[in-house]
């Protein structure tokens, strides 16, 4: 487990965009993991980032992660996954937020705004990496594309696989990963429960209410 730092702490860094927030939990992830006391190469590449040059001459910083859940809650709960997110084995338990040595300035655009978490669900790397892939792949018109993809195993883990679109003369020039990455949508799709103060109507429904005209409701 790689338990996420405060939030305040995160917006510090200029996390405000759902590519930075990907980026920024698989570096994360990636220095918990190896940065061990006890490393084992064998257990290297449960994240692994690269950058890649396309065939439309543009590149992308690759993200693969290999994140375990809950295969058997998975199942008997209708196929819920965020929740069902666990840790990883092989990584630091806490990264303090002097370890993360990088600076990043506000992004250019300040919209769309980086949509908001659940500070009791969203609790580690994992879970954050997971959410914020999440939110990219539902803000996607097109479901099936080259940028992001799940993939669930019979082994109780989940592949992810990214390719977010890189300026790569930036990174060149001497800029960060994180600053490096660009925005693929325009808008972002708000997952339901994301934060303590939203949630969808329909969930709060009971029995013994009756669907009416004079029940509004929304998406």
């Amino acid at each position: 487990m790689v338990a996420l730092i405060p939030k305040a702490e995160i917006e510090a860094l200029n996390i405000d965009t759902v590519e930075r927030a990907i980026a920024f939990s698989a570096l994360a992830l990636r220095a918990a993991i190896v940065g061990r006391t006890e490393f084992d190469a064998n257990e290297d590449r449960d994240v692994l980032i690269d950058i890649v040059a396309n065939r439309d001459n543009t590149t992308s910083l690759a993200i693969n992660a290999l994140l375990p859940f809950d295969n058997y809650n998975f199942y008997t709960q209708g196929g819920l996954i965020i929740e069902n997110i666990q840790s990883l084995s092989n990584a630091f338990l806490y990264l303090d937020n002097n370890q993360l040595d990088f600076t990043t300035e506000p992004s250019t655009e300040s919209l769309p705004e980086i949509p908001d978490y659940n500070q009791t669900l969203v609790n580690t790397f994992e879970r954050y990496l997971f959410y914020y892939s999440s939110i990219l792949w539902a803000s996607l018109e097109n479901k099936r594309n080259k940028i992001v993809n799940f993939r669930f195993n019979p082994d109780g883990t989940i592949k992810l696989e990214l390719a977010i679109p890189f300026d790569i003369n930036k990174w060149l020039l001497g800029d960060n990963y994180i600053n490096s990455v660009l925005r693929v949508v325009d808008s972002y799709q708000l997952l339901d429960d994301t934060t303590e103060e939203t949630s969808n109507i329909l969930s709060r429904l009971t029995n013994d209410q009756i669907l009416n005209n004079d029940l509004l409701l929304t998406n």
